[in-house]
């Protein structure tokens, strides 16, 4: 990763971020988004991510560190996420996997392994792969080995543990496509 392609994902996740909330972008807005708290954490985790690919070790940790404590927000250096992601709340955040552009996680959302599955969809071991467009609701988890196609929508506390096809809802726990 360039230091200019690190430069247009912030920027991504800035005009996102207005998109949402219905601000029009002037130099001034724009300032005034960085400081966010949903920005810093997620502008921390791509500057990790940026060090990291640079090969950087302790630097990248010590902001996945920060992350933790500051914005409760537990994304490692080693996700891979899209340009465009939306976080309006970072408490309890966990994304470890791989996500495709402009996905939105909300609340307590967890993204992750802990299948204990070896299988590889295209994240790593374990880990799932989320289209672009993926909605997550609050307290949503999706664990282990699998795809959630492009424009699904997560409901809140849904627990995936299957593939979703594109264009899907999927509701309650245990999760079930409607």
């Amino acid at each position: 990763m360039t230091f200019r392609e690190f430069r247009q994902l912030v920027a991504s996740d800035i005009e996102r971020f207005a998109e949402h909330t219905g601000m029009k972008l002037s130099f001034k807005k724009k300032v005034s988004i960085f400081f966010m708290p949903s920005i810093q954490a997620i502008f921390t985790y791509r500057l990790g991510r940026y060090l990291y690919l640079r090969g950087w070790r302790i630097i990248p940790r010590i902001l996945f560190t920060l992350n933790i404590m500051v914005w409760g927000t537990d994304i490692p250096p080693m996700t891979r996420i899209g340009r465009g992601l939306y976080m309006p709340h970072t408490v309890g955040v966990t994304i470890f996997a791989v996500l495709g552009d402009r996905c939105t996680c909300y609340a307590q959302a967890a993204i992750g392994g802990g299948s204990g599955s070896e299988t590889d969809v295209g994240a790593g071991p374990g880990l799932p792969v989320l289209g672009d467009g993926v909605l997550v609701g609050a307290r949503a988890m999706i664990v282990g080995p699998v795809r959630v196609g492009s424009g699904s929508l997560v409901g809140a506390n849904a627990f995936v543990t299957f593939d979703v096809p594109e264009n899907s809802t999927v509701i309650s726990e245990p999760a079930k496509i409607l």
